[in-house]
């Protein structure tokens, strides 16, 4: 693999990779008058400004990368999510004017028979079942070097990922997830279909709060023994699921289960999104196991007192130890469920979310190549893609790490934005990976009034409208949505949002900066407000007492000796 250095290395790693034909290319030198002396990286910027390139290809073309960025002429765009099979891709249809995610197993997983018959369930299954809570599966195909599956492209933010970022969920929204999640497994189970992996990174929500379940690669199906007799050769029967969500009987044997294993499991995963904890939350998989078969986990009631004791009553049913005691179907947890659900918008930056899964799954690839590859197990991971990441986004103009150029991510940042959904619970969600629940104290001080906005979220937006979290007077120089603090696990930072108002820390201009207890950001009227935090202002008092009472004594320690000497 070399790295190009001239626009004409470049430009031939481009021809090579078939995102663009050799008179295609000529066209786009002319249109852009890339010179002959130009170097790559010149190149690739011109190229994304002129969105003929998304930012991943370049960088991909950048690393001497020309390899699979056209799939049997799907055109790769972006990493869309990165998990045990192999990677997710945006990409261009060929057939058809629209985008879809290709699923590619990656290429240690090429000759494993139990990750292609886990592709093959997926694909099966995907195929089958056509319902608004579930993302269809269009084709399952291979080149003889890559295989892959077509699939319908959804743009949200999977359960797991919520939880981690915004803690416990509100109940009434929870319900929600519950009731689409029941109306798509009775789909799957009238069709003789049982997922046997429903947890929460196998759920994804839009802004919208419109739920879908997917990856069904461990889906028991009657009418395709070989498939199933694949995963019991490779895997084993006795545990195929996931060890903080696996039904008790599931874990025992896992060909002997029906639509009652995935009730439980989704109980597991709506306590989850009620409480940010799992169940059991046991140092191994073995103990995890164990509790699943013999233990009740605290009521969900018990650790958030505002939720109603019939919610909590559903999910105790929904966990029975015996599937006899558990609801008897989908439809019947759905009829159950109805009365509380109320859908919700939710706020997360979609951009942004894929560009942190970027950095992760390109991350793991770095990790994977140091490690030896130990013995499989039937048990798979829970998607854990959060685990110290820094959600914190670069946005230099000499970084390709975007998921597609600035433009279009703040345009569709901004057609985003929603009422954000958050419970009054600060989040605690180590139990799933992500530790940037934000301390007790912290909060923003309006200038010039007695109000004050205590910060018990990671990400706190700033603006003069119902968009904002922070609602200031649009006349004192705020824009709609003017700016977000988010905190990263150790710091807060400022990220501007408006293109035509500033924001200034201390007195100087930012658009992205560090901020710490004492910061004042202001705007264009002199309105803003100071971040403080409580207990830094205790320990500052603290200080400046002990300064004092130091100084009082030195000084009567001073005027004492002078006494004496005068005296003597």
């Amino acid at each position: 693999m070399q790295v190009p250095v001239t626009a004409q290395n470049f430009l031939e790693l481009l021809e090579k990779s078939e995102l663009l034909t050799g008179s295609q290319i000529k066209k786009v030198c002319g249109r852009f008058n890339i010179p002959d002396t130009a170097t790559a990286r010149e190149t690739a910027k011109l190229l994304l400004r002129g969105r003929v390139l998304t930012p991943f290809q370049a960088e991909r073309l950048l690393e001497g990368r020309y390899r699979g960025l056209v799939i049997d002429g799907y055109r790769i765009r972006e990493v869309l999510g990165f998990g045990g099979m192999g990677c997710v891709f945006i990409a261009e249809d060929p057939n058809e004017d629209r985008k879809v995610a290709i699923k590619v197993l990656s290429s240690e997983h090429a000759l494993d028979a139990g990750m292609l018959a886990r592709m093959k369930l997926e694909a099966i299954a995907g195929m089958r079942l056509n319902h608004p809570n579930i993302i269809r599966t269009y084709r399952m195909n291979t080149t003889g070097a890559v295989h892959y599956l077509v699939m319908e492209l959804f743009r949200g933010i999977s359960l797991h990922e919520l939880v981690a970022l915004f803690g416990p969920l509100k109940w009434p929204m929870v319900c929600d997830i519950a009731l689409q999640a029941a109306e798509a497994l009775k789909a799957a189970h009238a069709m003789g279909i049982i997922h046997r992996d429903i947890k929460p990174a196998n759920f994804l929500i839009d802004k919208d709060g419109v739920a879908r379940i997917l990856d069904f690669g461990l889906a028991m199906m009657n009418d395709v023994p070989d498939e199933e007799f694949s995963l019991s050769m490779v895997f084993g029967h006795d545990c195929l699921g996931t060890p903080d969500y696996i039904a008790p009987e599931q874990s025992r044997d896992s060909r002997r289960v029906d639509s009652r294993a995935d009730i439980y499991s989704l109980g597991a995963t709506l306590y989850v999104a009620l409480t940010a904890h799992v169940p059991f939350p046991e140092k191994s998989n073995k103990a995890k196991l164990e509790a699943h078969r013999s233990k009740r986990p605290k009521n969900v009631c018990q650790l958030r007192p505002e939720i109603p004791a019939e919610i909590g009553a559903i999910i105790a049913k929904m966990m029975e130890k015996e599937p006899a005691k558990r609801f008897r179907s989908a439809e019947e947890l759905a009829n159950a469920v109805r009365p509380y659900a109320q859908r919700k918008a939710i706020h997360f930056d979609f951009r942004e979310l894929v560009t942190l899964r970027a950095k992760q799954a390109k991350a793991k690839v770095e990790q994977s190549g140091k490690k030896t590859s130990g013995q499989r197990s039937s048990i798979t991971s829970a998607s854990d893609w959060l685990k110290e990441a820094n959600p914190e986004i670069a946005d230099g103009t000499d970084s390709f790490s975007q998921a597609e150029s600035p433009d279009v991510r703040q345009a569709e940042h901004r057609q985003s934005r929603t009422e954000p959904v958050r419970s009054t619970t600060t989040a605690s969600s180590r139990s799933i990976g992500f530790k940037a629940s934000v301390p007790a104290g912290w909060r923003l001080r309006i200038l010039g009034t007695k109000r004050q906005f205590a910060l018990v979220k990671a990400r706190t937006s700033i603006g003069s409208t119902s968009d904002a979290d922070v609602l200031l007077l649009p006349e004192a120089g705020v824009d709609s949505v003017q700016c977000w603090l988010e905190y990263d696990g150790q710091n807060w930072n400022l990220h501007q949002e408006s293109k035509k108002l500033p924001t200034y820390v201390n007195g100087t201009v930012e658009a992205l900066c560090p901020l710490y207890h004492g910061s004042k950001i202001t705007f264009g009227a002199k309105t803003g407000v100071q971040l403080v935090c409580s207990q830094q202002a205790a320990k500052k008092r603290q200080r400046l007492i002990s300064f004092g009472i130091g100084l009082l004594v030195l000084l009567s320690v001073g005027g004492a000796a002078w006494l004496v000497l005068n005296a003597w």
